[in-house]
This record gives C-alpha cells, structure tokens and sequence, in this order.
C-alpha cells in the first residue's frame, strides 16, 4: 500500500472514533512513517526531504480546505499533521536545532543535542500527544529581562524544551489554518512576510496624495492580552492546552508568579496567539464606518478585484475602491485616509474594540498627523516635503515622460528614510566597537564590523538612504584613520593610507588587510534603487501552494536576506544542494566551502553554497567522522572533481 494513503485519505480516519486515532492504526501510522523519512529510530538516518515533504503537503492542504470554507476537512488534516511522526520530527528539529535559542534550557535545566537526547524528546512528544492532553501540563517559563532601544527593560519567557516542542508541534498544525483567515493587511509573524512589506504599503498608499495619518501603538501587547478572549478564537480540540500555556506562570528571582493576562515573549507559539488575538481589526474597522450615515462613498468598497498585468499577463488581487488602509506589524499599526474626520472615529473605535481583548493604546506614542508632519514607522521616517526642484532639471523632467512631468509638477514628494535615533544608535555602536578593538588585526576589525554595518544597511538600502549611507561612510572613514593612526603613532599619513586603505571594486579608499585579502564593504555599496523592494501580494499566503512565487521572491532578496546570499539562492534556484528541499525564509541558511579553506578552497562564489544549518552540521560531522577513520577526501589534485561530484557546481 502506498506509504501516502494516509495523507490522501484523512477523513475517513476521524470519521467514526470521533477525532481520536484507533490503537491499531496509531501504530500502524507510526511503522509507516518511520520507513518513509528514516530507517530506525535513529536522529542521524532521517530523511529530512521527506519530513518536509510531507508536512507541507498537510499545510497546504489545511489552509486551502480553510480558505474554501472547509472547515471539518482542515481539522482532520490538522488532527493528522499532530499525530503524524513527521510533524513530532520537524518540531523537535525547530527548537533543538534551528533555533538561535536552542542552548537555553528553561526552569528545568534540561537541553537535547546529542541525537539520543532528540530522538527522546520526539517520542515523548508523540507519546503525549497520542495518549491525550490530559496528563501533561507545562511547567512555568522562566524568565529574563533584556534591554530595549528606548533603555527599558523587556521579560522574555523561556519555556522547558518539551514546551516548545510541543507548542512547535500545534503551531505546524495551527498556523496554516489560521493563515487562511488573516487579513491582508498584517505582515508581522507571517512566514514569508517582514517589515519591508508593510513600509512599502504604507509607502505605496501616501505615494499619490497627502493623508491623515493614525500611528498607533498597543500598550504592554504581550502582557496583557485577555485570556478568555483569546481562547475563545481558539479551535476546541486545542483550547484546553492554549489555556495551560497561557496559565503556567513564570519564574523569577527564584518565586513562582502567576500570569491571569498576556502570553510569554519567547514562547514558540505566542506571535501566532498574538495575531489570533488582533484578527479582524481592520473589517471591523471598515464596517463600522460604513454604517455611519454618509460614510459609504467616504470609505469606500472593500470588494476585491481582479486585474491582468499587461507586461507579464499574470492576474492579481487588489481593492480598487477601498479608500481607507490599514498597515499592521505586530503592536504597531496605522490607518491612513484623506479626512482627519474618519481617523479621529477610527481612533475611538479601535480603542473600544481593543477594550475587548484586554488591550489599550498607547497614549504616550499614539498621535494622529498629517503626512506633510511625518511619522515613525519600524525605524524609519515617512513624511511628504515640499517639491523644491526649480531651474533646468525641472525643465528637463516638464520635457520628459509622462512619470516624469507628474514629479515635476507634484507639490510634494514622499521620502521613506531611516529615522535619526536609527542612525545615531547605530553609529553608536559601530564606533565603540571600532574604538575598543585597538589591538587586533585589520581583518579581525572588518569580521567583527561588517555584520553590523551589513545588517543596518541591508534594512535600509531599497529607501531614501543615499544622503544616510553617505555621512556613515565619512564618519567609518574616519574613525577607522584614527583606529590605524594609533596603531602607528610615528608614520606619516600617506604611510598609513597606503598600508590600510586601497582600490577594490570600483571604489577608492576601501578598508582593507592586504595581506588577508580582507576589504571592508562600506554603507554605500548595500544601496539599491530606492522603491525596488517589491511588496508581497494581496491576500498571499506562504501555504497558497505556489511554491514557484515564494521561491522567486526569496531567491530576489525578499525576507531580510543578505545580496550574497540572495545570489546564491539564485544560482541554486532556491534549493538545498544537500538535502534537495525549497529554501525558505524560516530556515537558518548558511554559507559552505564546497571545497574547504583548509584544503585551497576560496571565498568566491563559484566555491560557495547556501544550505541549511542542519544539513551544514552533519556534513561536518561526517567529514570528521572520515577523517578519524582515515579516510580522507581527495588530495589537491583530485578536490575539484570530488567537488563537481557531490556539489554538481564547477569550483
């Protein structure tokens, strides 16, 4: 019988034992899947393409039963995708091995890496998701405060490890449900979605004309949300544990505390409970201010359309007729509409209807202003100015294509730019790091600075960033002269340039370690033509089932992905050499040699690969394994052979 039976024949498994899974089958389920994705319960021999595969499939198949109104169907896929091995596996894989937390342990001082501890921890998470809810219960989070932006502090709740295998294993099943019932107007803690979607909506609507603008802020929006509120939204199969989630309590300083409202930062599942918590806010919205009497033409229609582009013949959703938009990132939102009239109602009615969840905004950051007074939104400044061109260009541009006499004309223009706190904090920091490195080498310096200036570059280089990214480049210059004076106290200047700084793709007076071959990539070379981030379609979701759109977007640079690794996700049409499985912006990616530095490889981009982390670990490890039974890889000669080999890339 086909290994796939079960997957295509969901219903009828629930269909006559009332939700549950029979003893008999359950173990035949079990028997099934191990042969599928690994050959004996062993962490080593698992199949990981399979495990994906296959949880997927399920996803999909959950969210289009969902968004077709299918709702019975979707919860017996999402019965099957908890119950299912597969399911337990790739949970386990999230929090013990993709995590960037995987070597926090909560209050139970517990961790899984080795294999056997992983492989432990899956059957005791099958075990007690098959046996039933009943006899687990969470113990309480533990919790610390780290530091904000702003100096505050911010707790963070970090579950047991069993936790948050168990809350991965529920979100696997949940979040594709719930992805079908989202509005389109949320891009926080959204697979396939970032800030940069939302700036470029906020950006795309202010584009044409100055509007009224409501910038909104939840007060304390993890800590306060109402539980019985939130339960509610949830299915009943999963509400009771939700609940013991949400009702564990806390440690810290050694004393056990309790937790009425709110859910824990940290929590595996808490961004999808938080959105869960906001849904509907902007259909509300709409449809409250549609009622009042005169305010149907005002608002407009939230119809959906559909239009053909005629450049690639593809076809698109959009409204047309939706005069009012709301923008929303996790606690952060904004209404944006021409009449100051409608935000001020919007303002009443949306505290009211956070009232109902437990929620309040934030007085201190909440403000009502004009597009021509600008915002902060996600660290950047939105703001029309006045249109000052005069003179010949703005001749120039009266004489030139349509676009182009529109911006001439235009009384304002729109500029999306990087906030001054954003660009002081930062410099900030670049500087005293660049200050308390006097003794290392110019290519430790670069390693330990270019992440930083990378990072804040890459998040601001599809903006009006250009004047930014300039004055950062003057000051990086100059403190990193100062940085070699002081290595060279009785060297001359021209010493001093010539020994650290040189010519290196198309720029002079790059930082560099000659003799590393290190150069440092300064601020100006990150930037890209302002407006060219394309934002994610309307009503899209990363479980649509067009794997072929979600692959072209990641492989372009969109999910906050470094250039070079989005040319490389390009190269390899977004797939993992190594295990043959979609890259996507969830998955922890990093950079292999395919032939090693150890062994002559080089840092160029014919010898590199992007994979997952995982599958980065285990070629190491069998590497290691190889060479401590002797039996190393290929000498020099035959290394690039070995590489074409295993890779299918040319070194």
């Amino acid at each position: 019988m086909n290994i796939l039976w079960k997957y295509q024949h969901p219903d009828w498994v629930f269909k006559s034992h009332g939700g549950t899974l029979p003893q008999a089958y359950a173990a035949n389920l079990v028997s099934r899947d191990i042969n599928a994705i690994m050959k004996t319960w062993d962490w080593d021999t698992i199949i990981w393409k399979k495990v994906r595969q296959l949880v997927f499939n399920l996803q999909k198949r959950i969210y289009k039963a969902a968004k077709s109104g299918r709702y019975k169907k979707a919860k017996s896929l999402m019965y099957l995708l908890q119950n299912a091995t597969c399911g337990a596996l790739l949970a386990v894989r999230k929090v013990t091995t993709d995590n960037t937390g995987k070597r926090t342990a909560g209050i139970d001082f517990k961790k899984a890496k080795t294999p056997k501890q992983k492989m432990a921890l899956v059957k005791d998470v099958l075990d007690t998701i098959r046996t039933g809810w009943d006899k687990y219960k969470p113990l309480p989070t533990k919790r610390i405060m780290i530091p904000k932006a702003n100096g505050k502090l911010r707790p963070l709740g970090i579950p047991t490890i069993k936790d948050r295998a168990m809350q991965a294993s529920t979100k696997l099943a949940m979040e594709p449900y719930y992805e079908a019932k989202f509005e389109s107007c949320r891009y926080g803690f959204r697979p396939g979605m970032g800030c940069h979607d939302a700036v470029d909506k906020i950006a795309g609507t202010l584009l044409k004309k100055q509007k009224w603008i409501l910038d909104a802020d939840i007060k304390g929006f993890f800590d306060n949300i109402d539980h019985d509120f939130l339960a509610l939204q949830i299915d009943t199969h999963w509400r009771p544990i939700v609940k013991q989630w949400l009702k564990a309590g806390y440690m810290f300083n050694k004393e056990l505390h309790r937790t009425d409202t709110g859910t824990p930062q940290g929590g595996t599942i808490s961004p999808l409970l938080a959105n869960i918590a906001l849904d509907q806010m902007e259909t509300d919205l709409i449809k409250h201010l549609r009622n009042i009497k005169g305010w149907k033409i005002k608002i407009g229609n939230a119809s959906v359309s559909h239009v053909v582009n005629k450049k690639n013949k593809k076809t698109y959703k959009l409204r047309k007729n939706l005069k009012i938009d709301v923008v929303r990132y996790a606690d952060d939102f904004v209404v944006i509409h021409e009449d100051k009239e409608v935000i001020e109602e919007s303002k009443i009615f949306i505290e009211q209807w956070l009232l109902t969840r437990g929620l309040t905004l934030s007085q201190e950051k909440t403000k009502i202003v004009h597009s021509t007074d600008g915002f902060d939104f996600l660290g950047h400044h939105i703001r029309h100015y006045k249109n000052l061109l005069a003179g010949t260009y703005k001749l120039k541009l009266l004489n030139g294509s349509k676009i182009e006499q529109k911006r001439a004309n235009a009384t304002h223009v729109l500029r999306v730019e990087p906030t001054k706190d954003k660009i002081k904090g930062h410099w900030r920091e670049v500087s005293d790091t660049i200050w308390k490195l006097k003794s290392v080498t110019p290519a430790r310096l670069i390693k330990i600075v270019q992440p930083m200036i990378t990072g804040w570059a890459n998040y601001y280089k599809t903006v009006h960033s250009s004047e930014a990214f300039g004055k950062r480049d003057q000051l990086l210059y100059k403190r990193l002269y100062q940085w070699a004076q002081r290595r060279h106290p009785r060297k001359g200047k021209r010493w001093i340039a010539k020994k650290y700084f040189g010519y290196h793709n198309g720029r002079r007076w790059m930082f560099m370690d000659e003799k590393a071959g290190k150069f440092l990539k300064p601020y100006g070379k990150h930037k890209e033509r302002t407006g060219s981030y394309a934002r994610v379609g309307f009503d899209r979701s990363f479980y649509d089932g067009d794997s072929a759109y979600w692959a072209e977007r990641y492989c372009s640079g969109y999910g906050n992905i470094t250039p070079s690794k989005a040319k490389m996700l390009k190269k390899q049409n977004g797939i993992c050499p190594v295990c043959n499985t979609n890259l996507t912006n969830e998955d922890l990616l990093e950079t292999h040699h395919i032939v090693h530095r150890a062994r002559g490889g080089e840092d160029k981009y014919s010898n590199l690969v992007l994979i997952h982390r995982h599958c980065h670990d285990k070629i190491h490890k069998d590497d290691k394994n190889l060479n401590n039974h002797g039996n190393n890889q290929p000498d020099d000669e035959s290394t690039n052979d070995w590489a074409n080999h295993v890779w299918g890339f040319s070194s």
